[in-house]
């Protein structure tokens, strides 16, 4: 085996919006071990750290609740770091009328800036970002002043080929996307469910 290719200095940043939104376009399991996601994607090389950039799902809906259970399984995954960007309130229009909906802020430039301060400290050696987005690409361009290599992981269909330019582009897989185990889940979302399953179990039985 390559001893240049283990002791290669790998890190992760991995654009939350975007990979959930491109998981349920896909119809895949949107609830993604982030940490076992970057070791998949690392591999043989040497894990540095890993970055997730996500905002906090608004209001107290069913789905925000599990939002919001998701987003605390990702905070306390091991050798990563949780950045909060914020959603921005818009209005848009469709053939049912106007309707409010949401604009993530801050998260390209968070990625940008973080991945541009830790290749000037020589931080890692490899960059892997888990997005299908092309506004990374100056980032990228600019990261060869530093000599660091950057990698693409994108979602079939959504490949942003300026990216091709300056990075190694990795189509996204199935098996990368492994969701977390259900059953550690906060026990409030566990016993509410229960509760609901027992008390139908009992109606049968009347």
């Amino acid at each position: 085996m390559n001893e240049e290719y283990i002791t290669e200095r790998a890190m992760v940043f991995v654009d939350g919006n975007n990979l959930y939104h491109c998981l349920k376009e896909k119809g895949w399991r949107t609830w993604t071990d982030i940490g076992l996601l970057a070791e998949r994607l690392v591999g043989n090389r040497n894990l540095v750290h890993t970055y997730y950039y996500n905002a906090p799902p608004p209001g107290s809906k069913p789905h925000t609740e599990k939002g919001n259970a998701y987003l605390s399984r990702v905070k306390r995954t091991p050798n990563l770091t949780f950045c909060s960007s914020w959603l921005q309130p818009t209005r848009k229009a469709d053939e049912y009328g106007v309707y409010q909906s949401y604009r993530e802020k801050g998260c390209d430039t968070a990625i940008a800036t973080d991945m541009v301060s830790l290749a000037a400290n020589d931080e890692y050696d490899t960059a892997i970002i888990v997005a299908s987005d092309g506004d990374y690409a100056p980032v990228a361009k600019a990261l060869r002043g530093y000599d660091k290599f950057v990698e693409v992981v994108y979602f079939p269909g959504r490949k942003p080929f300026i990216m091709e330019s300056y990075a190694l582009m990795r189509a996204f897989r199935p098996g990368y996307a492994v969701p977390y185990d259900y059953s550690e889940r906060p026990p409030r979302m566990t016993i509410g469910k229960s509760r609901k399953k027992s008390h139908r179990r009992n109606q049968r039985r009347r």
